[in-house]
């Protein structure tokens, strides 16, 4: 077990049972000095989201997560490609998913539109992924408002295709949600 998972253990034991994370550490260490043990975590899952193109929710990170560690092959053992398998058959369906809940999508966002392919980025890898959305859904929303019957594209980082296209016509925003990303092709 790595030193700062330990670190993190004793943290959130002692903020429970408000001590001093210095009084529980040696107990931890104690406990895993004949132990191993790799973790994966929500984060391994935004990674493995973020270099597939794929955005999600820390809810549905955790049921990945969760899902992978209850379907592994124990001889196996769990890999990044265990987390791209699982996310292979993930979609997030934006358009079903509430305005309000919109801050939780985490990824890095880009916004452009059909005449200009220079993209406005919404994040940054590794420390500014979560919340980016609302703000490149607004910047895509009035771009459209700006520019009616030009299609405005918003997509994933490192992915040249769009995830959405928005287009105003007759003062009505239209929202088109690819199904996958090969339907952009």
């Amino acid at each position: 077990m790595y030193d700062y998972m330990i670190e993190e253990m004793a943290d959130a034991i002692a903020k429970e049972l408000h001590l001093e994370p210095n009084a529980i550490l040696p107990s931890l260490h104690r406990f895993w000095q004949d132990k191993i043990a790799h973790v994966w975590q929500v984060e391994d899952i935004y990674e493995a989201a973020r270099r597939i193109g794929k955005a999600v929710t820390r809810e549905d990170a955790i049921g990945l997560l969760q899902d992978v560690f209850h379907h592994h092959d124990s001889s196996l053992g769990i890999t990044w490609d265990s987390l791209d398998a699982a996310l292979e058959d993930y979609r997030l369906y934006l358009t079903a998913l509430p305005e309000e809940r919109l801050p939780e999508v985490h990824g890095i966002f880009k916004v452009w539109h059909t005449a200009n392919r220079i993209a406005h980025p919404f994040g940054l890898y590794s420390n500014q992924m979560d919340g980016n959305l609302p703000e490149a859904l607004a910047m895509a929303r009035q771009m459209a408002k700006d520019q009616p019957d030009t299609q405005i594209h918003l997509g994933l980082e490192d992915n040249p295709d769009p995830w959405l296209n928005l287009i105003m016509i007759d003062d009505e925003i239209h929202i088109e949600e690819y199904e996958t990303l090969e339907e952009t092709q």
